[in-house]
């Protein structure tokens, strides 16, 4: 194979990652929207795509296992083709978080909560942190993944906003437990999806630099 149909191969699999996140974003938009609405037949419809983001995963994953095993790549191209592995795995569970959303709405009896436009500034803060990570992802753009991975602090202070707010409503009006108690288990299904950007910014730097984000930090903490 000739340096350029075996480069042409990997653009193909981090295209592919690309696609399989717009699924993804696709995924936590529509959850939100119909955990607000308590839309069921939506919650059917996200729980269907769960399967389509897990097929995706697996057509990835072949088309890497069979470039590593045909190609025996190395250095940097071996990185990027284990950071396409990395990063589709890290995409699955964001379905699967999504998927889990829509499980609540299909399990629901309760009524809409009030004051709980905080999760929908959370889902247009995921989205757009997970179409720049995957622009970084996709262009090399290592500040862009940095800057992105710092984002992911804003997701988890309103998460704890949110679950004050919802523990206020228990405490005030324990029938307002089965309600809050969903919304607290959204939230906290949307920061987990945060700290998933996140983890896919540290190995988009990795795939560029060689260096982690994470191993950053550690040091920074243990020259404190």
């Amino acid at each position: 194979m000739t340096r350029e149909a075996y480069e042409q191969q990997i653009i193909e699999i981090e295209n592919d990652v690309a696609d399989m996140s717009k699924l993804c974003i696709e995924s936590i938009c529509n959850s939100v929207k119909s955990f607000l609405a308590m839309d069921k037949e939506l919650a059917k419809k996200i729980r269907k795509s769960d399967d389509i983001i897990d097929i995706k995963e697996m057509e990835i994953e072949e088309k890497c296992v069979v470039l590593i095993a045909t190609q025996a790549p190395v250095s940097s191209d071996l990185r990027r083709i284990l950071s396409a592995l990395k990063i589709i795995s890290k995409l699955e569970k964001i379905g699967d978080n999504s998927s889990k959303i829509a499980k609540i709405v299909l399990k629901s009896k309760s009524n809409r909560c009030e004051d709980v436009e905080v999760l929908e500034v959370m889902k247009l803060y995921l989205k757009d942190m997970l179409t720049d990570a995957i622009i970084a992802y996709t262009e090399k753009d290592e500040e862009l993944a940095r800057e992105v991975y710092r984002r992911n602090k804003k997701i988890g202070k309103l998460f704890k906003e949110l679950y004050r707010t919802m523990i206020s409503y228990i405490i005030e009006d324990p029938t307002n437990t089965t309600c809050a108690t969903e919304v607290i288990f959204v939230g906290k299904y949307l920061e987990q999806t945060g700290d998933i950007i996140e983890s896919i910014c540290d190995r988009v730097v990795y795939m560029i630099t060689g260096e982690r984000i994470k191993e950053e930090k550690m040091d920074y903490k243990h020259f404190e």
